[in-house]
């Protein structure tokens, strides 16, 4: 299996955290021993940290982030495996809302790996042998882990590095409706580690946070699909110091995407996504991304 677009270059592999989600197309299997590189650009405006799974109260925050990510498909137990690694380095600029208190940061961010088993519906192909398959209905797991490697400061409320870890099991689920038709629907939950260093020596916990997404996606030409995305997301209630923050989170946003193959290995996808709705403590978010892949 994979994040990667189906029969020839990988789409827009939207990435978890850092402003960013799981895209339409990134479940469709790719034949085996393949190479994928991507270069993101993302920009995220919204009242949270440049991980959109963590509000900031009273923050406002523009976050431009550049991501490099690499995956590699392989033969898992005669289903598609595949790995991933994801490096970002973000610009941020951070004000407090009523005042005049302003910041920039920049720096490295989290580095996220994410293992990829595909259950079934994605057989471990040759490149050959892919070029005759026909796409079926798939079921694929994966574990994304994120580790506290990005920058962080404990005096600062904004930070790119989240100083913590998260774990983020993931299934997916397509069908395809028609020839060049699929549905997708994705059910994920997140888990983090706590960060002690929060705000000087304060404790800062955050419950798991759950996802569902759908994503209808239809080819406009044999190069060009287009879809309509949506995303539910709940829990994520944060303490400090054990004291519960009172933040559940409940937010829905919407959003679309699509990917032009510019060549049979080379293509640009795009994606904006934005809250429609939400509760007063969930974080409202609108982003744009923007990135170029090639397979080999």
């Amino acid at each position: 299996m994979r994040k990667f677009m189906l029969g020839t270059v990988a789409t827009a592999a939207m990435l978890p955290g850092y402003a960013m989600a799981d895209g339409a197309r990134d479940w469709l299997s790719v034949p085996v021993d393949m190479n994928f590189i991507y270069v993101y650009y993302t920009y995220n405006k919204g009242n949270s940290s440049i991980d959109t799974s963590l509000p900031v109260t009273g923050a406002s925050v523009d976050a431009s982030v550049p991501i490099l990510r690499y995956a590699r498909s392989f033969d898992l137990a005669g289903q598609v495996g595949g790995v991933q690694l994801v490096v970002p380095y973000a610009f941020t600029e951070f004000s407090l809302d009523g005042t005049r208190i302003e910041r920039s940061v920049d720096g490295i961010g989290d580095i996220q790996t994410i293992l990829i088993a595909n259950l079934f519906g994605a057989p471990a192909l040759s490149k050959e042998a892919f070029a005759q398959w026909t796409p079926e209905t798939y079921l694929t797991a994966s574990v994304a882990v994120t580790a506290p490697t990005g920058k962080y400061d404990r005096d600062r409320l904004v930070n790119i590095g989240k100083n913590r870890w998260a774990f983020k099991p993931q299934l997916s689920y397509g069908i395809p409706l028609q020839p060049g038709e699929w549905l997708a629907i994705n059910g994920s939950i997140e888990f983090y580690t706590a960060n002690d260093s929060y705000l000087g020596a304060l404790t800062l916990d955050q419950n798991p946070l759950m996802t569902v997404e759908a994503h209808y996606s239809r080819n406009l030409t044999r190069a060009l699909w287009l879809s309509a995305d949506a995303y539910y997301s709940y829990g994520g209630e944060t303490s400090i110091n054990s004291v519960d923050q009172g933040n559940t989170q409940s937010t829905l946003k919407l959003g679309v995407s699509g990917s032009l193959n510019l060549t049979p290995a080379d293509a640009i996808a795009v994606s904006a996504v934005h809250s429609v709705w939400k509760r007063d403590e969930t974080p409202e978010t609108c982003t744009f991304a923007i990135n170029y892949n090639h397979a080999w």
